[in-house]
């Protein structure tokens, strides 16, 4: 259970002045972004100086300070990194909170003993994925906000890693880090901190199969990926019984009066727990009320920890604010300004100025909260010649505190009546005083800067690594570029690629299939050297072990007889919820031949690792290896195949390294995937794998799949990705093997893309797929 002294309420502060409220409101802690790098790009983010001050700021009051890196690093940026965090590891951040797994290597092995804390944003669903990064020096982690009270503890017990959970505010419809649709809808990237919110507009929610949602007479339309905001008050005690020790406040990009009156509130009831058990623990209707004022979109919902998903949690039709309610509202916001922004949050201190002939000049200081005493010297009184100071003329200077961090809430003086000392002299006493103090206050926090060991990667040696705009980039073939369009490629690659049969082609096909029928239609085509088929073949609840089995032997059997490869396409997510039966059948995938896994969460790939098949198994583009780093980071764990990520252009595809990656060309690429369930949301769930379409303000339909066996949504790109006519670009790129994605099509459809990409991959042809279609962020990327 999680003991009183390591509680913790942690603080949103978009801005020093945020900052400073919530400190005052309550908070133990503050999380904060800096200049670069964090997830909420377009918050008052202060600069490094700024930051510093603030830093030293909270520590000064005993409140640590959390930097957000939480956002995923292209190549050239990484040069920047340790630069970028070597201030604020010298003041002493208390941890730096990560998305990316680059990040989280570079940090790790240049501040070895800085704590890092794994970010939302990583999508840790359960106890494998937290223990692989405590392998890696995080000492805590934000899982996924879908997660139960149970799967909270199981966490926490499994990974003996401390466990940050959100407790109120804003959430996000789609599980966090695994939304794109921000980014291919206008370039904003939720993963680089600068999400849009294109969720929180109406929709039109339709069943393909009935062309309305069934049980109704036509579509529903509503904000349906809208959540409320999350309010959980009333399971605190649960939280904090579950091993959770950090209570997460949401709102970076709110105002610091919402911050502070929600830091205030949950403070009470933490305090109340805390002291009087669950026996006494009541929430008065006036604190809720006080919460929905500050801030709420329909109501408030208590979010996962006790439910899947459901509508009750939706924002469906959210109205405007009564006149009645905006006055509230402004009211209360007054209120918090004044208690909280405004007022005056100088340390107190009590002080002894001692001026006395021919004894040194000293002021004695003691900090209220936290005890600390000090005194400061100066020089040897004299005696006055003919005006000697008055007890009120040394009190009266040495209280001008000016623009510092202290007051004097009680000062003593003892003086003789006979001493003289110039008024600088006690200006130079108090500034000393306080500097002294300072320095007490943050002795514990200022770091100094080891130099990096051969093993660590330093400034240089990250400079080192990250390819110049031009020249030779790490290749398994080697490559040369410039970004003025020219290309070369080595002799003995030149001679590898080739167009017949007979010889090993230079960049093998892999497709991707949603059904038995895609699969016949894929098995049929002689460009496609391996078929990823999904977990759900073997996900027939009316099926027993062995039936299940016999089927994966026959799927292998009859992809062998066509000279190809089989791969199982793992859920998008995976949790304890129906972990024995993934158990089973990945073992017996393995010892049966098939090529590997294709991992499509961060908990099945370390999972997969624990069970000692990662040399089995590829990460997929949900699992983001933007950098090198990142693709180090997974290496170093057995993973050595890994997706390039579907929001890098061009010239960020070529600035990382491709060998041992793949690379999609087409397919309607996943945006989203949610907890929710549009069918349940609107019309109550079925668990038939329902097919709908999602239809936004502009008339753009997203295909929608249900996924009934692990119970989440895939929310589709409307316009299918095609790169075929990129395949030039490919071949000199270091990727050896690109993906066709199928999700709807028919056989015929299957059969005619499998010969489309043959051509462009195999043949150099430019026939490209007919109709609409998208080259996605290969030209333009994301922000």
């Amino acid at each position: 259970m999680t003991t009183e002294n390591s509680i913790e309420l942690l603080a949103p502060a978009g801005s020093v002045t945020a900052l400073k409220a919530v400190i005052e409101a309550g908070a133990d802690a503050v999380y904060i972004g800096g200049s670069r790098f964090g997830a909420r790009a377009y918050a008052e983010n202060p600069d490094e100086s700024d930051l510093v001050s603030a830093l030293d700021y909270a520590h000064r009051r005993g409140v640590r300070v959390y930097l957000t890196v939480n956002t995923l690093l292209k190549e050239t940026e990484l040069c920047e990194l340790v630069d970028y965090i070597k201030p604020y590891y010298i003041h002493g951040v208390d941890a730096v909170l990560v998305q990316d797994f680059g990040v989280l290597k570079v940090l790790h092995e240049n501040f070895p003993d800085m704590p890092l804390h794994a970010s939302t944003q990583m999508t840790v669903t359960g106890p494998y994925s937290a223990a692989m990064l405590g392998e890696y020096g995080v000492t805590r982690v934000v899982p996924a906000r879908e997660l139960s009270l149970r799967e909270l503890r199981e966490i926490r017990e499994f990974s003996n890693l401390e466990v940050e959970a959100f407790v109120h505010g804003a959430i996000c419809v789609c599980y966090s880090g695994q939304c794109l649709l921000s980014g291919m809808i206008g370039g904003r990237s939720g993963n680089r901190g600068r999400c849009a919110q294109p969720c929180r507009l109406r929709y039109t929610l339709t069943e393909n199969r009935v062309g309305k949602i069934a049980g109704r007479n036509k579509p529903f339309s509503g904000e349906l990926l809208s959540p409320k905001d999350m309010c959980t008050l009333d399971f605190l005690p649960d939280l904090i019984e579950a091993g959770v020790c950090s209570f997460k406040i949401e709102g970076r990009m709110k105002q610091a009066e919402y911050g502070a009156g929600v830091v205030s509130i949950y403070r009470k009831y933490i305090d109340m727990y805390l002291k009087n058990g669950r026996k006494s623990y009541r929430v008065s209707q006036k604190d809720r009320k006080t919460l929905l004022t500050l801030f709420n979109r329909d109501g408030f919902t208590d979010g996962y920890l006790k439910r899947h998903n459901g509508a009750e949690m939706i924002a469906l039709n959210r109205r405007t604010l009564s006149e009645q309610e905006e006055k509230a509202r402004a009211d209360l916001y007054e209120k918090m300004h004044s208690r909280y922004v405004e007022k005056d949050t100088r340390l107190t201190l009590d002080g002894k100025v001692t001026v006395r002939v021919k004894s040194p000049l000293s002021l004695k200081v003691t900090e209220q909260r936290t005890g600390e005493c000090l005194t400061v010297y100066g020089e040897k009184v004299q005696q006055a010649e003919s005006r000697p100071l008055t007890e009120q003329r040394i009190y009266d200077q040495v209280m001008k505190t000016g623009g510092s961090d202290y007051w004097f809430r009680d000062l003593t003086v003892d003086t003789d009546g006979e001493s003289f000392v110039p008024m600088a002299q006690l200006n130079a006493l108090r500034r000393e005083a306080f500097e002294a103090m300072n320095d007490a206050l943050l002795a514990g926090h200022i770091r100094s800067v080891r130099a990096s060991s051969d093993r660590n990667m330093s400034v240089d040696r990250i400079e080192n690594s990250a390819p110049a705009t031009s020249g030779t980039f790490y290749r398994e073939h080697t490559v040369s570029v410039d970004y003025s369009g020219n290309y070369s490629e080595d002799p003995q690659t030149e001679a590898v690629r080739n167009t017949g049969s007979g010889t090993e082609r230079f960049i093998r096909i892999s497709a991707e299939v949603q059904t038995e029928e895609q699969f016949r239609a894929v098995l049929s085509s002689d460009d496609v050297d391996l078929i990823y088929v999904p977990y759900g073949f073997f996900c027939n609840t009316d099926a027993d072990d062995g039936q299940l089995f016999a089927k994966a032997e026959s799927i292998l059997k009859d992809a062998r007889a066509r000279g190809k490869k089989l791969s199982l396409a793992m859920p998008y997510i995976e949790r304890n919820d129906g972990i024995a039966q993934i158990r089973m059948i990945d073992r017996q995938i393995a010892e049966i031949g098939y090529e590997g896994f294709l991992a499509r969460s961060f908990e099945t790939l370390a999972r997969l690792r624990k069970e000692g098949i990662a040399k089995l198994t590829r990460a997929d583009c949900s699992v983001y290896t933007f950098n090198s780093e990142a693709r180090e980071f997974l290496e170093s764990f057995g993973f050595d195949k890994d997706t390039v990520p579907v929001e890098l252009n061009k010239k960020e595809i070529l600035n990382r390294r491709n060998d041992s990656s793949e690379f999609i060309v087409y397919g309607h690429l996943p945006l989203m995937i949610t907890a929710q369930c549009l069918k349940k949301t609107t019309s109550g769930c079925t668990h038939d794998h329902p097919s709908l379409s999602l239809t936004d303000r502009k008339g753009r339909t997203f295909k929608v799949t249900c996924d009934c066996d692990f119970c989440y949504n895939i929310i589709r790109n409307p316009v299918v990705l095609s790169l075929f006519g990129e395949a030039d670009f490919m071949k000199r790129t270091g990727i050896r093997q690109v993906r066709l994605i199928f999700t709807d099509e028919n056989t015929n459809a299957v059969s005619e893309i499998c010969r489309i990409a043959g051509r462009a991959i195999h043949a150099g042809s430019r026939e490209d797929v007919p109709g609409e279609h998208t080259k996605g962020h290969f030209n333009r990327g994301v922000e």
